[in-house]
């Protein structure tokens, strides 16, 4: 057989926090020897401030005034170090944050710029972007503007316009082999396929928790990885999943069938029981 030749991935988030809908998946990926690169277009200044939310419903003699006086820059200052650290639990170096201002962030040709000349350093394989589709979670639509969308556009642009050489230009273009979308933008049933994350559960338990500046404690941390992570686990026959949906489909030389189908398939049925509850090594 072949040896596997390592992949290049690149991760474009409207917001850091973003990142740790796919970030288990990333970390299985470095194991293997793949390199990872993480973008996150804004710093989410305007983004889950949780803490400043609850300080200006208190009466004003009561807040907390290094919470209601604190800069947007320190803000994001703040969340491009959760970023960095969460990247680092799951062994990813190269970590970029653009700083454009969320809420809204708008896609324009100076953004578009900035990752197609991303892009054209990384070379990567795999983007692994924002969903453009414009249905919300829960079927709904998503009302007004959007910034994930807007980065899922401009990511779409910048991924074309690597891809196509320029007159007068001796850079080489870059094509993307594949785009995959997080599954947490989608239905249950629209998800293409699930990523084991079983062995990375704790450390995504660790990143989520990481994201402080937004309120989350280690008991939600917690309680949102079981709950999310672990519903897709148990759609998929194991303890813990990440899902995605591909941008378009595979062309294959033949029809294969993973070790997880053909074990479910063919192990005892209390052994499959185990293994979703976490008692069996997946």
């Amino acid at each position: 057989m072949a040896e596997r030749e390592p992949l290049k991935i690149l991760v474009v988030t409207a917001h850091p926090h973003d990142f740790t809908h796919c970030a288990a998946t990333c970390g299985v990926h470095v194991e293997m020897g793949d390199v990872v690169s993480v973008v996150s277009v804004t710093g989410g200044g305007l983004t889950h401030n949780e803490k400043l939310h609850d300080e200006l419903l208190k009466p004003e003699a009561e807040r907390d005034r290094s919470i209601v006086e604190e800069q947007a820059a320190d803000y994001m200052g703040a969340k491009e170090e959760e970023l960095r650290r969460v990247c680092a639990i799951f062994g990813i170096e190269d970590v970029r944050i653009f700083g454009f201002r969320d809420k809204p962030f708008k896609n324009t040709p100076e953004v578009v710029r900035m990752l197609r000349e991303v892009i054209l350093e990384v070379r990567p394989d795999i983007i692994i972007s924002q969903s453009p589709f414009l249905e919300g979670p829960n079927g709904m639509p998503r009302g007004g503007h959007d910034d994930h969308l807007e980065t899922a556009y401009a990511t779409a642009e910048a991924q074309q316009q690597a891809s196509i050489p320029e007159f007068g230009c001796e850079e080489i273009p870059h094509t993307v082999a594949a785009v995959y979308y997080p599954g947490v933008y989608f239905q249950p049933d629209e998800i293409d396929f699930y990523v084991d994350v079983t062995a990375w559960t704790e450390r995504r338990i660790e990143a989520e928790a990481a994201f402080a500046s937004q309120g989350q404690s280690p008991e939600f941390a917690r309680r949102r990885v079981e709950v999310n992570v672990g519903f897709y686990g148990w759609r998929a026959g194991t303890a813990s999943a990440e899902g995605f949906v591909r941008a378009a489909p595979d062309v294959v030389s033949h029809i294969e069938v993973s070790s997880y189908a053909l074990r479910r398939a063919r192990e005892p049925r209390q052994n499959h029981m185990k293994r979703m509850a976490g008692e069996l090594d997946s």
